[in-house]
């Protein structure tokens, strides 16, 4: 009977490793959930800058082809002078933009997990905690 109790140490280091590698190890759920928020990040990135290269795009396109869209965007930014006469084209308001960023850049982080050396120092705290626990037990059994 003491053996089978005896034998609950290890299961006990194996259980207890099994739960903090499954929850908070490298590969673990809470890692996945950062993973997966950093994932979904960058998507977002993405589409804020496949957006802002479509704006360029027009722009682009607009000033490639018209060339009093030229002169309209030369005098946005201000490189016409005061004496040059103002025409604005109608229909092409929303090509014309100020400036624009050309976005930003995100770094991926790393995410945050216990290391596996942490995981195995509290499961031998565990299987050594139950093994104290078990050799107490039996003391005041036998006495």
């Amino acid at each position: 009977m003491r053996l089978v109790q005896y034998m609950l140490v290890p299961w006990t280091a194996v259980v207890v490793y099994t739960f903090f590698s499954f929850f908070l190890g490298q590969n673990g759920l809470y890692a996945h959930k950062h993973l997966e928020a950093e994932r979904q990040r960058l998507i977002e990135n993405q589409k804020i800058l496949e957006h802002t290269r479509q704006d360029f795009e027009k722009t682009k396109e607009n000033l490639m082809y018209d060339g009093d869209m030229i002169s309209v965007y030369a005098r946005q930014l201000g490189y016409g002078t005061e004496d040059e006469q103002f025409i604005r084209i109608k229909g092409l308001s929303i090509a014309i933009n100020p400036p624009m960023p050309p976005g930003q850049v995100l770094y991926a982080v790393s995410p945050d997990f216990v290391s596996d050396t942490v995981i195995k120092v509290i499961s031998a705290c565990f299987a050594l905690a139950v093994m104290v626990f078990l050799l107490i037990k039996d003391t005041l059994l036998a006495s």
